[in-house]
């Protein structure tokens, strides 16, 4: 249970930032040349907010996650400030509240809390209210059959040492929704949706404990006495000896 739970605290990391090379730059600039129609690089058009604001309530199936290199598959459902996730080993279930952060595990072998988001519910938890995000438009491109707009975000401040800069691919036939989001300084962490649908989901998936003990096993209150050794019959009495 332990190792279970220990990738809660996978999101509360810093983003270290490598810096950009020239021929990283170049590259990303001769990309968006090409996806633009006029064959001109694309303005940089701002815009508020993040990305996944606009998605109060959406199940999708999660591929990856903030670990480099993670392509397991896992069930996600969002409702308003509660996000509900697969448990990595799939034994379970995580819930974390987006405003406070707390997460409960549930699995067949009990509940846990911790104070910090689950791995998966990153990048919903990067963008908390004390911090400042910036959104530039980066061109367009076709991702698992959906035309995509491209946006790179920066998130900064509230907390952060370094800003956290992030690539969003979203999808025009799904109102925009993010299907490809890729941590683009730092650990170059990519994750994908699929089967998105939008829409209310079920309130009884975000229900959980207010508190959480486990389920170690307790000694009893009471041991049981031992048992009591068998007594030894009395001594005969000498031969012959009165008795009173």
């Amino acid at each position: 249970m332990v190792r279970w739970f220990a990738l809660v605290l996978f999101t509360g990391f810093v983003f270290a930032q490598a810096p950009v090379t020239p021929a990283e730059g170049a590259a990303a600039a001769t990309t968006a040349v090409e996806q633009s129609p006029t064959g001109q690089a694309p303005a940089a058009q701002a815009s508020s907010g993040f990305p996944f604001d606009q998605f109060p309530e959406f199940s999708a199936i999660m591929v990856g996650s903030v670990v480099v290199g993670d392509t397991e598959e896992a069930h996600i459902y969002r409702s308003g400030k509660m996000l509900r996730m697969q448990s990595a080993e799939g034994i379970g279930y995580y819930i974390t509240d987006l405003e406070t952060s707390d997460s409960y595990g549930m699995s067949a072998t009990g509940c846990m809390h911790d104070t910090h988001p689950y791995m998966r519910s990153f990048p919903f938890t990067a963008a908390r209210k004390d911090r400042k995000v910036e959104r530039v438009a980066a061109g367009k491109e076709t991702v698992d059959g959906h035309e995509c707009l491209i946006e790179d975000v920066t998130i900064s401040s509230g907390g952060l040492i370094n800003p956290m800069q992030l690539r969003f691919w979203e999808a025009e036939d799904l109102h925009g929704f993010p299907i490809k989001v890729a941590i683009t300084k730092g650990p170059r962490a990519v994750i994908h949706y699929k089967d998105v649908v939008l829409g209310p989901q079920d309130p009884t998936l975000f229900i959980h404990p207010n508190s959480c003990k486990g389920t170690v096993p307790q000694p009893p209150a009471k041991l049981p006495a031992a048992p009591s050794k068998a007594k030894k019959p009395p001594a005969s009495s000498p031969a012959g000896s009165s008795q009173k």
